[in-house]
């Protein structure tokens, strides 16, 4: 009797274990679908490029894409081109969506092209699409784009940017300069060739566009930008713009620097005179800067600045220029014509001081300068009013001897 009491028991035991272990493993089903993680072969719809220009499994570099399809929150890893490991941020996964930004290491072995996508989940199971990163166009450096940093014939130069990628030719003044080598995709080693005399177009041509940038020349005219308002120029007088900042205005004047104001919509810079005001003078310009060029010829020496009075006629602009020395130069130009204009402004017509007829104290020394400001010429108080003008791509140019 008591061994069958004992039997009993025993079966009874192995009947609650089986209905606890079965319990336990359905908690845990449960637990995990509730975590997401969901048996199951993963399925790609498509991959939308979330650029400036939205596609479909297509995109460059480093743009953001969404991964639309199901079974989609248990991803483990994406491989393109089997070689290349993409990173993703599992937590922003949902079922249907996952987010990452297209890959692009050609230290892994990453290239241009249709190839293919692999996706593997965390219980190894996998789906593949094809997806084709776009080559970007090349671009150039703004600043020390040229080593040295200018071109003379025969000499062994490089440019630097980067995308340098399927480079199809190198060009100065629209002609190839015939061989070139691409150290990386960053650095291009190039010949100048014979014959250039004054600043020249350097080009990049590659698969994807191409890109150009003027390079000054040895014993040529070289321009150098004072500023675009656009955020091109010299450096330290570049801080968008902000007030109390490198660009300013001062007297009875009203001054802004915008989008919109400049060249074809670009940025540019305003300033107007409506005739109230006291301090009778009115002007715009940026801080003292170090001299750009070591060229000691105002008879071969420009101040360039592209200009439209179209909505202020009767202006009369005042040019001052500054050098090392705090020594002040002027010269007045009345606006004519229509539209944006380009003034071209030889230093050695400035006057000394600030009176256009001084020219018996010499002319601004380029190598000195240090300084433009742009003002406008209220001739006693009793100039056009309004005055005024919008002005963009101020600039010098020069004759360097070396």
């Amino acid at each position: 009797m008591k061994k069958n009491k004992e039997k009993i028991y025993i079966q009874k035991l192995l009947v609650l274990c089986s209905v606890i272990g079965l319990w336990v493993f359905t908690s845990s089903c449960d637990d995990d679908n509730e975590n997401g993680l969901q048996f199951g072969n993963p399925e790609i719809v498509n991959i939308v490029s979330l650029g400036d220009e939205p596609a479909i499994n297509e995109g460059f570099p480093a743009e953001l894409v969404r991964v639309e399809g199901t079974g989609l929150n248990d991803m483990k890893e994406i491989i393109f081109d089997g070689t290349v490991n993409t990173f993703f941020n599992s937590t922003l996964n949902s079922n249907v969506a996952l987010f990452f930004n297209v890959p692009f290491d050609a230290d892994q072995g990453s290239r241009f092209g249709s190839q293919t996508v692999t996706f593997t989940n965390l219980f190894g199971e996998s789906v593949s699409t094809e997806f084709t990163i776009k080559q970007p166009g090349p671009t150039l450096t703004v600043a020390d784009t040229f080593s040295p940093a200018k071109g003379e014939a025969g000499i062994e130069m490089r440019a630097f940017g980067n995308w340098f990628f399927n480079v199809e030719d190198v060009l100065i003044d629209g002609e190839s300069v015939g061989d070139f080598t691409v150290v990386s995709p960053q650095e291009i080693l190039f010949t100048f060739p014979e014959g250039k005399t004054e600043t020249t177009e350097f080009t990049v041509v590659t698969a994807g566009g191409m890109v150009s940038k003027d390079l000054p020349i040895v014993g040529g005219i070289v321009e150098v930008l004072f500023s675009d308002f656009d955020g091109n120029g010299i450096p330290n007088i570049n801080n968008n713009y902000e007030p109390g900042g490198d660009w300013f205005s001062y007297g009875d004047n009203i001054f802004e620097i915008a989008n919109g104001l400049g060249v074809d919509g670009s940025g540019g810079a305003e300033i107007v005179w409506d005739g109230t005001g006291s301090l009778g003078f009115t002007g715009s310009g940026h801080q003292d800067v170090a001299p750009v060029t070591t060229s000691t010829d105002s008879e071969n020496a420009f101040i360039l600045l592209d200009i439209n009075g179209d909505d202020y006629p009767g202006t009369v602009l005042e040019f001052i220029l500054k050098d090392a020395t705090t020594d002040t130069w002027i010269f007045k130009v009345p606006l004519t014509g229509s539209g944006w204009q380009t003034l071209r402004l030889r230093m050695s017509d400035f006057g000394f001081g600030f009176d256009v007829g001084n020219q018996g104290m010499g002319d601004p020394n380029p190598a000195t300068l240090v300084a433009i400001r742009m003002q406008i010429s209220q001739e006693g108080g009793a100039g056009a009013v309004p005055s005024g003008y919008r002005y963009d791509n101020l600039r010098l140019e020069v004759l360097e001897l070396d």
